[in-house]
């Protein structure tokens, strides 16, 4: 999925500081109560004020495969408080929120084709 992360807002001048933000990754986590389970994305959002993760959140759930693992790891309690709630207008299932000292990081799981801008399923 080649560009997925590089060009979330249309400008090239930030290119690097928006490549960071998000990665294709394949790395296995243990979720408490869930086990083992393979996060396909990471979205790095330590240090960004909302709707950021938001927006990149569903970015990478309209271009994800349905069964793809996401993390987000954010330091800000606002995102921790809404990005659960999103998922079902996402098209995800909330999997867990862990904490460390980098902040908290959310697992989520895309489970149907997500909602259009419009608001209307596809």
């Amino acid at each position: 999925m080649p560009g997925l992360c590089q060009y979330w807002f249309g400008r090239r001048k930030n290119h690097l500081h928006r490549q960071k933000l998000c990665s294709q990754v394949s790395e296995k986590v243990i979720l408490p109560g869930l086990g083992s389970v393979v996060i396909k994305y990471r979205i790095s959002c330590v240090g960004e004020s909302c709707p950021k993760p938001q927006l990149l959140t569903l970015k990478v759930f309209e271009e994800s495969e349905v069964g793809s693992v996401i993390e987000i790891i954010t330091d800000n309690v606002s995102v921790v408080e809404t990005i659960p709630a999103m998922m079902e207008v996402f098209g995800g299932h909330y999997l867990a929120t862990t904490r460390d000292e980098m902040g908290w990081h959310l697992y989520l799981c895309k489970e149907q084709q997500t909602v259009s801008s419009l608001g209307v399923k596809q």
